[in-house]
């Protein structure tokens, strides 16, 4: 399949194309975190539709390695050649944002939302006739932005939509939505990519396997985000410094702790990446002792200290930072979530000596 390139959702998007080829929604809602992959898959339908040379599921382009879509860093140098593909002439308009039945809306980069005047543009669009393919597509990607006007603009093109047109929304938080936008909407769910899936990626854009699995397990399920993380060494995983704290912590005074938390934990997007390390980092040791089978799976990273610890000590201790992370996103303070972690674990690690 030309979509063969996106890591995971296989299933999502095998049935996403039986649907399309029996009964097609009007408008859908492509929902799941940022980074991986939405938005391609999106892209990969306009494709399917409007392709001329093979439409339906073996269409000719790549959405997610395509030199138009994608343009080495040469095409910024003066009189470097315009990239070239093996595509035909809808999908590279397709993936040039050039295709006259093809819309594709999303946030400005200097904004925080996507304005109403954007959806008055794409609802004037729509409600032309295709001008050479079968329908008009319409990719309104960072949907969760769409302010409250531009949504109520949208709402009447969703209660009746013309015949020929395919909307597709892209979105990281559906309940940013109205309710009434919600549910005018066939919604897609995609999952977080899994660990093996993201760390594969890194080696084989030559990260060392140990570096990968632990970048990986910090994307938080994310191939844009373990990309980011892969271009700033700065925000290289602490997955060493997490463990060999966890080692230490039954001798720390508060002092101690109170000055780790801030470090490690005093930005709100750092703590919950470092809390959702921490949850897997003990996921895969409880994982690692209840299935103990002789294999040659490698075993998680762990100080004698810590791999003693009992499958129950670290399963609290893992739903512990899980629910810390949550605290996190409900805006709590992330050092104080921190703090009031490490001093949990502190009792536990007293305890286990």
């Amino acid at each position: 399949m030309s979509l063969a390139g996106v890591r995971g959702h296989r299933a999502v998007i095998d049935q996403l194309w039986r649907e399309l080829a029996r009964r097609p929604a009007q408008a859908y809602l492509f929902v799941g975190r940022s980074g991986i992959g939405k938005a391609l898959v999106a892209a990969g339908v306009a494709h399917s539709i409007l392709c001329d040379r093979a439409p339906g599921p073996e269409f000719c382009c790549t959405p997610a390695n395509c030199p138009v879509r994608t343009p080495p860093p040469s095409r910024s140098r003066a009189g470097a050649p315009a990239p070239r593909c093996a595509c035909c002439d809808a999908c590279v308009q397709v993936a040039a944002g050039l295709h006259p039945d093809f819309s594709h809306v999303a946030r400005a980069e200097n904004r925080t939302d996507v304005l109403i005047e954007q959806v008055r543009d794409l609802i004037n669009s729509l409600g032309v006739r295709p001008a050479r393919g079968p329908r008009r597509i319409a990719l309104i990607d960072d949907a969760e932005t769409l302010n409250l006007p531009a949504q109520n603009a949208l709402l009447k093109t969703l209660e009746e939509p013309p015949g020929h047109t395919l909307l597709i929304l892209v979105c990281a938080n559906e309940r940013a939505l109205l309710d009434t936008v919600r549910s005018r909407l066939r919604p897609v769910r995609f999952a977080a990519l899994p660990i093996d899936a993201i760390a594969d990626l890194l080696i084989s854009r030559g990260m060392a396997p140990a570096a990968a699995r632990a970048t990986a397990r910090l994307a938080r399920g994310s191939v844009g985000r373990a990309l980011a993380l892969l271009d700033d060494e700065s925000q290289a995983p602490p997955e060493a410094q997490l463990i060999q704290t966890l080692d230490e912590v039954a001798t720390m005074d508060f002092g101690r702790i109170q000055a780790f938390a801030q470090e490690f934990f005093g930005a709100r997007e750092r703590a919950a990446g470092n809390f959702e390390l921490i949850a897997c980092l003990l996921q895969e040791m409880v994982f690692s002792k209840l299935t103990d089978d002789g294999t040659s799976r490698e075993p998680p990273a762990a100080t004698p200290a810590v791999a003693r610890l009992e499958p129950a000590i670290l399963a609290k201790l893992a739903y512990d930072a899980v629910v810390a992370h949550a605290a996190i996103d409900s805006m709590a303070t992330a050092r104080v979530q921190a703090e009031n972690w490490w001093l949990q674990a502190r009792e536990a690690m007293r305890g286990n000596r």
